[in-house]
């Protein structure tokens, strides 16, 4: 039998914070990372059918067969010798919104059942989470806008009448995770200075050796196409293969200044900030290691 992974990291997004980018830099650095001894696994494949970490590990809410494995010999397979073994998806604690367009009020229910889960049949290998956080307006806008892109028509008004911003409450969330038996550390970020921590967040996840050696461009590309204004890139040659496809549209509009094409007033925005910085002060005594959502570094359990 091949031998346990050392260590494990497990990303659990939230969505509409970067994941997306983070996946993309780690996977495009894969022969840095096998030459150092890590294994990841993104969306790519544990969107499969079969391979979803549900159905690779047994977990009672899966709807596949039982595997053939046990979550010990799974995770040396999934390893294949390497040390360290990454787990980067967020649709594992639950999807982003139903078909109707309601996002999961308070933030994602079933999170805690299914990493306690989860962190029990990896036992006694204790797994490093990770996550990042967002401001509660700018959440539901960038969730409004992939609905949107999912095929489902919704009104901006009855999208807001059907998801609450002011129930969304990360650090009420961050808190349950920490009553978690048998996890690690858990590293949180906010989405809003994900610029200046991403580097952190690579040295964190892929050791401090190996995240320190992912190319810079790469990590400055969502820097650099956040401060090119929206027009300018759809003017000159680039303008056919920006509208080529869905995709490259949506990454376009993405980009764009949420506040005008979200359909949240101004002043639900600054109340969605306001609140969202609130959450740093309140519950303070229950953190421990360096401040919680602090634009130097991702903030860690101690």
């Amino acid at each position: 039998m091949p031998r346990l992974p050392q260590s494990i990291a497990l990303h659990i997004g939230a969505h509409k914070t970067g994941s997306s980018h983070l996946q993309k830099v780690i996977y495009e650095n894969r022969v840095m990372r096998s030459d150092a001894g890590i294994r990841c696994y993104g969306p790519g494949f544990l969107r499969k059918r079969g391979r979803n970490i549900a159905a690779m590990f047994g977990m009672s809410w899966s709807k596949g067969p039982l595997p053939n494995r046990t979550a010990h010999e799974q995770l040396a397979y999934l390893a294949k010798g390497n040390s360290r073994l990454v787990f980067s998806e967020e649709n594992f604690v639950e999807t982003l919104s139903d078909k109707d367009g309601r996002v999961s009020l308070p933030i994602y229910p079933l999170a805690i059942e299914r990493v306690t889960e989860l962190v029990a049949a990896w036992a006694p290998i204790k797994p490093q989470l990770f996550l990042a956080v967002r401001n509660p307006a700018t959440f539901l806008a960038s969730a409004y806008s992939q609905v949107l892109f999912g095929s489902v028509y919704i009104e901006p008004r009855q999208y807001r009448a059907r998801n609450d911003w002011r129930k969304i409450d990360w650090a009420d969330y961050i808190t349950k995770l920490r009553t978690i038996t048998g996890v690690s550390d858990i590293y949180v970020w906010r989405q809003e200075d994900y610029d200046l921590t991403h580097r952190l967040i690579l040295r964190r996840m892929l050791r401090w050796q190996a995240g320190g050696r992912i190319e810079r461009s790469k990590a400055a590309s969502i820097k650099a196409c956040r401060r090119t204004p929206f027009a300018k890139r759809l003017r000159g040659r680039k303008t056919a293969r920006l509208a080529s496809s869905p995709r490259n549209r949506a990454n376009c509009f993405r980009s764009a200044p949420t506040i005008k094409f979200s359909g949240f007033m101004r002043q639900k925005h600054w109340c969605g900030r306001g609140r969202f910085t609130m959450h740093k002060w309140r519950k303070s005594k229950q953190w421990t290691g360096s401040q919680s959502y602090s634009r130097q570094s991702a903030s860690r359990k101690g």
